[in-house]
């Protein structure tokens, strides 16, 4: 596989949690990043790109033509830590990401729904090409089919558990807690969801979007809705905060929340978002607890040799998948000359 060269001008360009801390990945978001790539494309530079951000990673896929030089692209983008991939080895990236393989926890689900859904929505804005439909359509059958035959996450260990195990572990007595939680993607849904089965009773969600939070209480018929231009009033009632929006910017901040602070409750909070949604001033109160994506790793220790072991022995199901993707690649190529 590594010495095959059957694919060409298919790049990624990764910004993971692997060689990027928070703060590094927090200001690549803030940086205009996709600007960059959009004029690039739009003059034909890139003929197609796929785009992954999310909390523990930002990686941009692309197919250029043949004599662009992908060194005019990377140099706009002015960060240390660069993972920078090509050809056979990008494609082999892009397996290993989709199975959970390049994760903290080996071989969660979420990476594999990031992935679906940030490739279709570049799909359906016609930002992708040919190439990379083959690529991503192979990649994505070869994580469901990965996860399947290896039933790697019976044991479940995906982020949103992981999350909520850390809640459990620092707030006593937490069935007896208000929980409010911000913002309604993909990892507060599943948290919800999870402290849902748990039969908690008091839940509280808001997002920007008072209609999606509504939405939601037709779900979740023990949660509470609040608006979002009331989350202060929320925060001073509740004891667990957690929060992970798609905000650029603190959607808590310091000085809307320090005359709160001041009441001596305790209260604990999670921040899951990238950049990060709440001021880390607040910390400066004894009775706050504030906790992000960096603190909850240890968790994942637990049952790492197992699943390093499922990860070894089906990891044969990824070779296959590349040799499938070699053939239609090349059947592509030859008919393209045709």
């Amino acid at each position: 596989m590594q010495n095959s060269i059957f694919c060409q001008n298919f790049f990624v360009i990764s910004f993971s949690y692997k060689k990027m801390s928070i703060e590094e990945r927090e200001n690549f978001v803030k940086s205009k990043y996709k600007t960059k790539i959009e004029n690039f494309f739009e003059k034909g530079d890139i003929l197609g790109y796929v785009i992954v951000e999310t909390c523990l990673r930002i990686e941009i896929y692309l197919e250029t033509k043949k004599d662009f030089e992908i060194n005019n692209l990377i140099y706009q983008f002015d960060f240390q830590n660069i993972n920078f991939l090509k050809n056979d080895v990008a494609i082999f990236h892009l397996f290993d990401v989709i199975c959970g393989l390049d994760s903290v926890i080996k071989g969660e689900d979420q990476v594999l729904a990031q992935i679906k859904k940030a490739y279709f929505k570049c799909l359906e804005n016609k930002k992708t090409s040919k190439l990379l439909n083959i690529i991503f359509n192979s990649a994505i059958e070869t994580g469901k089919k990965f996860r399947t035959e290896s039933k790697i996450n019976e044991k479940n260990m995906s982020l949103d558990s992981i999350s909520v195990k850390f809640i459990k572990e620092k707030v006593k007595n937490i069935e007896d807690k208000t929980i409010f939680i911000i913002g309604v993607g993909d990892l507060t849904q599943s948290i919800l969801t999870l402290f849902h089965k748990m039969g908690h009773k008091n839940l509280i969600v808001t997002n920007r979007s008072e209609r999606k939070s509504t939405e939601l209480k037709k779900v979740y018929d023990n949660i509470r809705t609040a608006k979002f231009s009331q989350k202060y009033e929320f925060i001073k009632k509740s004891d667990v905060i957690i929060s992970a929006t798609s905000a650029p910017h603190l959607i808590v901040e310091y000085s809307g929340i320090k005359d709160i602070l001041r009441d001596e409750k305790e209260r604990f909070f999670l921040d899951l978002a990238v950049p990060r949604d709440i001021d880390s001033k607040i910390t400066a109160f004894k009775n706050v607890f504030l906790y992000n994506l960096d603190d909850i790793w240890e968790l994942y220790n637990q049952n790492v040799e197992k699943r390093e072991q499922i990860v070894e022995n089906f990891f044969y199901i990824i070779k296959e998948q590349l040799e499938k993707l070699k053939i239609k690649l090349e059947k592509q190529k030859k008919y393209s000359k045709i």
